[in-house]
């Protein structure tokens, strides 16, 4: 038997207004199960949206760490500090992230995040060894193939 609304009628197209898209993101966020522990270090200037990132990988199992700027990237890595996965802006206070071009030696995948998606902002990022650049949100769609992949 279908489902029926409030008022006692069958559902509408626009009650399946997502077209099972919010179902399948449902799943992606339970589905995940991390065999391995997972480190990541997230480095954003907006305090708001480092926060949000690491509460999302911490969901899943991740530890993260989480600065505001490229010098404080480097210099944890410097320090010996060990990742992942690095996750980066190109906007920063201090020192952005195309300016961090040393994080790519520090053997992890690096993930580049922007609000700008066009051809030249990819071109950036990738000239600086980012492994994968994806337009902001993060969202599971993109992290949780990620965290597989490094899950193994």
């Amino acid at each position: 038997m279908a489902p029926t609304s409030a008022s006692g009628d069958q559902p509408s197209d626009k009650d399946n207004w997502d077209n099972g898209r919010l179902a399948r993101r449902q799943q992606l966020l339970t589905e995940i199960v991390l065999r391995n522990k997972l480190t990541t270090l997230v480095f954003d200037g907006d305090t708001m949206c480092r926060v949000l990132e690491q509460v999302l990988l911490r969901s899943y199992g991740v530890q993260t760490q989480g600065v505001d700027n490229g010098r404080d990237a480097i210099a944890l890595i410097a320090f010996g500090a060990k990742f992942n996965l690095i996750i980066i802006k190109k906007i920063l206070p201090i020192m952005n992230g195309l300016e961090a071009d040393s994080l790519n030696g520090s053997g992890c995948k690096i993930l580049g995040v922007t609000a700008c998606s066009g051809e030249s902002e990819r071109q950036a990022f990738l000239a600086i060894g980012v492994d994968v650049f994806i337009e902001k949100p993060l969202d599971p769609e993109h992290l949780v193939p990620i965290l597989r992949e490094l899950d193994g």
